[in-house]
């Protein structure tokens, strides 16, 4: 029986097993509501920085919310009028709730020693402003990060969470290499009222990375976490930590201020118990694929299959440069149905679907540091915003592609299609910049440079 046979009966199986186990994992949170606000900012101004995967964050957390039984309203580069309005519609369902969950990634910074979170066009310019004048200057066009606290702590919630993947570097700081305006950088430690737990992506006085993958460090590792059963809330937070500290080699350490009061709560459930006969579902475990099987399904263009071999051959085997091969096929295919004039459009659906799904998986199957890694990311990002500007979303097309040239910076087709995206949304003179980069003779591929120039001679 082929591999992919082997998959289905697996995924019907586990199915199965979830459904049954369900009941007994609800029965814990279908008393009292669920509420969480998620926001991802990741398009600022220049001045401020933009972020490559706040957004993508947001999204990763609004889901596995969702499926551990949340309401979730989740928002992405907003502004602070539009935050205060979703802070608001997330206060009016908090009335009654078990748990209330504010998360936000995006730029954060302190200000005389109160932390706040940075919307987009906040306007937002130190200068030379210092004491009280920068105080109001943050309350006029920031967010205080102990309003959401407070907003929280009125509504009579049991347990509020407060999550702040906010330690990004930002040039508003006026230092650079931190994020805090007037002292050493990173946020500032918080006293949360009786009932409350702040989480910090990394310790007070500190920035993290962005990341380079899909998503960032904390967010990634705390949603490993959040949705594995058995899990107090507080050691899902103490998992986190103790996994993004061995990811970074010490670098960054996640810091929570806790006053949970209460009964424990399992955020995914209580842990199953073991099974009575587990010799009864070793028959039914799937085999483990060999390479030339998964090079098989690359080939034959069965993208679904051969991601799902992929991860559990990854599984099992652990992460490897063997992935590589297989991952840049499926790509290459995806290349190919986005060149043809023909039916390039029609295919538009099915090529961003395969580029999220290869993007989701490369963290989990090539080492963080293997030599192929940044390259196949920034070709999914290139093709992932091909397909969205063919589907009429240039917005999206930008955000990929902003993240591929970050990734590729020498990739003349990258450039270009991030010209035919700023292009689309009327920014001519970005356009006209990148169309002249990659029309350039450092980019060695004289397809995009033939690209370019077409490109500026129709803007004339």
């Amino acid at each position: 029986m082929q591999f992919h046979h082997f998959t289905r009966l697996a995924f019907v199986f586990l199915s199965a097993l979830a459904l049954a186990l369900e009941p007994a994992q609800s029965a814990d949170t279908a008393k009292r509501p669920r509420v969480a606000l998620v926001i991802g900012n990741s398009r600022y101004e220049t001045a401020v920085g933009p972020l490559r995967n706040t957004v993508n964050d947001a999204k990763a957390m609004g889901k596995a919310l969702s499926n551990l039984g949340f309401t979730v309203i989740e928002k992405h580069n907003v502004t602070r009028d539009e935050l205060m309005t979703a802070l608001l519609q997330f206060r009016a369902r908090l009335s009654g709730a078990e748990v209330g969950l504010f998360y936000f990634a995006g730029h954060g910074i302190s200000v005389a020693g109160s932390n706040y979170l940075l919307p987009i066009k906040s306007g937002y310019n130190p200068g030379e402003a210092t004491g009280a004048d920068l105080r109001l200057l943050a309350e006029t066009k920031l967010f205080n990060a102990e309003q959401a606290v407070a907003e929280m702590n009125s509504s009579g919630v049991s347990c509020n969470l407060v999550i702040l993947d906010a330690c990004r570097s930002t040039p508003v700081t006026r230092n650079p290499a931190t994020r805090d305006a007037i002292s050493a950088g990173g946020l500032v430690e918080m006293n949360p009222p009786a009932g409350s737990l702040v989480a910090f992506a990394t310790d007070a006085g500190h920035a993290a990375a962005d990341g380079a993958g899909v998503n960032g460090l904390y967010t990634e590792e705390l949603i490993k976490n959040l949705l594995t059963p058995g899990l107090t809330i507080e050691q899902v937070f103490k998992r986190t930590r103790a996994g993004v500290m061995e990811r970074s080699s010490g670098a960054q350490i996640p810091a929570e201020y806790s006053r949970l009061v209460g009964d424990d709560i399992f955020l995914a459930g209580r842990k199953p118990p073991e099974p009575a006969e587990p010799s009864a579902l070793k028959a039914l475990l799937v085999p483990i694929p060999a390479l030339t099987d998964i090079s098989k399904l690359a080939a034959t263009g069965k993208t679904k299959e051969c991601l799902e071999a992929l991860q559990y051959y990854a599984r099992v085997h652990g992460a490897g440069s063997y992935s590589a091969a297989p991952l840049a096929t499926l790509l290459d295919q995806v290349k190919q149905r986005l060149a043809d004039p023909k039916s390039a459009a029609q295919n538009a659906d099915q090529s961003l679907e395969d580029c999220t799904h290869i993007l989701s998986v490369l963290s989990a199957c090539l080492p963080p540091n293997d030599i192929h890694q940044t390259t196949l990311q920034a070709k999914a990002y290139n093709r992932q915003g091909d397909a969205l500007l063919l589907l009429n979303q240039p917005d999206e097309a930008l955000t990929a592609l902003n993240s591929a040239a970050g990734l590729d910076p020498g990739d003349g087709y990258i450039l270009y299609n991030r010209g035919r995206a700023y292009l689309a949304l009327d920014r001519k003179d970005e356009a006209k910049a990148d169309f002249t980069a990659a029309s350039g003779p450092r980019f060695k591929k004289s397809g995009a440079r033939k690209l370019a120039r077409e490109a500026l001679a129709a803007m004339k």
